[in-house]
């Protein structure tokens, strides 16, 4: 007869048990080996638990906020591509439109107000850049596009000076229509919003504006100046043409350089995005190292831990099917 007793229902549940716990251990070390980290910080660090979940909250902050200056930097980057290709040609179109009218130079003159049909579409287009799914000209209405078509505005132009019966009045006209709140420009070509787009926090408390608008006095300096120039030159009988040119051509120039400073303010947010970024960075670092300090778990030391509790497992499931095994006839042998 063999030497031990008939194993109990207690027995069995105990090795069970056992086997469970040492299964979740050995879990827990395989997460340590894969992560470097402790598993359980409660059981490991007890009371500076509440640091280490201190510590990994302000990380999450910090990257959160860096995502959020990251994003912010890449519009205001795309922002001033637009910019800069809103205006692409158009001081040197203005200057030769001029020198046309100055030697009435009919020829030059239809090429440069053609051109300024052509650079009316591209501005049009470079203000209503997206990125990331927001409008960028748009103000706080990032849903729609900033601007309505130039044929739109072509329309309203055209009407504009088929109406006004002379130079003075088609001049207070256009001033109406672009600069009034309730004119043309605000009613039927700028769809965006009254407001400025969403600023973006850089740092605790610091909220930046980095954002420009098509409704911003530049802009509408620069599409009247265009459009004007190709309403003029389309009749070339009209006593005022000449005039009308002149003005459209000026228009264009300080415009241009007006969007200038619109394109340094941008410029200003993105150095200030820039500098935040790299801060955050560091931060993130710095706040990283010491969170691995208290919560990092020594690679060979969680190996170790691994490789012994497999052996406790390999021994616990041959046990576990030696009992298995057993019957009341073995038992009586």
């Amino acid at each position: 007869m063999n030497s031990y007793g008939f194993p109990s229902m207690l027995q069995y549940s105990r090795l069970n048990t056992s086997i469970a716990d040492t299964k979740a251990k050995a879990e827990a070390a395989r997460i340590e080996v894969v992560t470097g980290r402790i598993a359980d910080l409660e059981a490991e660090l007890g009371g500076s638990v509440g640091d280490a979940q201190l510590l990994r909250k302000a990380i999450s902050d910090v990257e959160l906020m860096q995502a959020a200056t990251q994003r912010s930097l890449g519009r205001a980057q795309i922002a001033q591509v637009a910019l800069t290709r809103s205006t692409d040609g158009v001081e040197t179109n203005a200057t030769n439109m001029l020198s046309a009218i100055g030697r009435n130079d009919e020829q030059s003159i239809n090429i440069a107000a053609t051109q300024a049909g052509l650079q009316l579409d591209a501005a049009i287009s470079a203000f209503n850049t997206r990125y990331e799914g927001r409008s960028l000209f748009s103000g706080d209405a990032t849903n729609q596009p900033s601007l309505a078509d130039a044929e739109t505005l072509l329309t309203d132009i055209r009407a504009i000076f088929a109406a006004a019966p002379d130079a003075a009045t088609r001049e207070a006209d256009l001033d109406t229509y672009f600069n009034d709140p309730a004119g043309g420009f605000a009613t039927n070509i700028y769809l965006g919003g009254d407001g400025i787009a969403p600023r973006t926090e850089i740092s605790d408390g610091e909220l930046i504006n980095y954002s420009a608008k098509a409704d911003e006095q530049a802009v509408k300096d620069l599409l009247r100046g265009l459009s004007t120039a190709v309403i003029a030159n389309e009749n070339t009988t009209w006593p005022d043409r000449e005039q009308a040119l002149t003005r459209a051509a000026a228009g264009m120039i300080e415009a241009t350089e007006d969007l200038v400073t619109i394109r340094a303010r941008v410029g200003a947010a993105e150095e200030r995005m820039v500098a935040a970024d790299t801060r955050l960075e560091a931060e993130a670092t710095a706040l990283g190292a010491t969170y691995n300090e208290r919560t990092a778990r020594d690679p060979y030391e969680a190996a170790s831990m691994l490789q012994q509790l497999e052996s406790q497992l390999d021994a616990s499931y041959l046990v576990t099917a030696r009992i298995s095994q057993l019957s009341f006839v073995n038992y009586v042998r």
